[in-house]
């Protein structure tokens, strides 16, 4: 490696604790999505208590939504930790990969409450589901960049890095092209669709 390329890579710390911490917030924000139902106490007792039940039955849209978001966020992070430790340094493309990987995930949020509000719109699914796939398709080059740059990598694993397929990233990506597609036949299985996103982490580790 020449010693002007060698200047231009970067220890890793610092781009890892800004994801886990751009993580931690939209995790966080999901949650805000689901309102607490409002109610016009008219009575007192049972009936008050049966239609706070039912309110809250309302609410299992918002619910799954807001389960569904949370494996897919959980599932980009697994797979980013996969990636990262094996790589023990970074250089500048790889940090704006990485980069443009958060600025995508962040929209999660918007896309989900889209989702939840409009859940019988074809379009919100589209949305979704497209915001899903580019950060698929962003992490997926994340990986791909780190396995080609093999200075980034620790050397003791560069044969196992160079085998590795990526099977989760491109399982997960496809789950969400499949929910697209149904999306145009019968809209309400899009949403169960996605849960397939947990699918990638019965993969042996061996094949990523």
């Amino acid at each position: 490696m020449s010693s002007e390329r060698k200047s231009l890579i970067f220890d890793k710390v610092r781009l890892e604790s800004l994801t886990d911490g751009v993580f931690a917030i939209i995790v966080t924000i999901l949650v805000f999505n689901i309102s607490v139902p409002e109610l016009i106490l008219l009575a007192e007792g049972e009936h008050t208590s049966e239609r706070l039940s039912s309110r809250l039955l309302d609410l299992w849209p918002d619910l799954l939504a807001y389960i569904v978001s949370f494996v897919t966020l959980s599932v980009y992070w697994v797979a980013h930790h996969r990636i990262f430790r094996w790589i023990v340094n970074v250089d500048r493309h790889l940090i704006w990969i990485n980069i443009s990987f958060l600025m995508t995930i962040g929209l999660i949020p918007f896309s989900t409450a889209l989702v939840e509000q409009y859940r019988d719109q074809q379009i919100s699914i589209f949305i979704y589901s497209s915001n899903a796939i580019l950060a698929g398709v962003i992490i997926y080059s994340l990986y791909y960049y780190a396995k080609s740059h093999l200075e980034l990598i620790d050397k003791t694993v560069h044969s196992l890095v160079k085998n590795m397929p990526g099977s989760r990233i491109l399982i997960t990506i496809l789950t969400y092209s499949v929910a697209i597609s149904f999306s145009f036949i019968y809209l309400p299985a899009s949403l169960y669709l996605f849960l397939l996103v947990l699918l990638p982490e019965f993969i042996p580790d061996r094949y990523f």
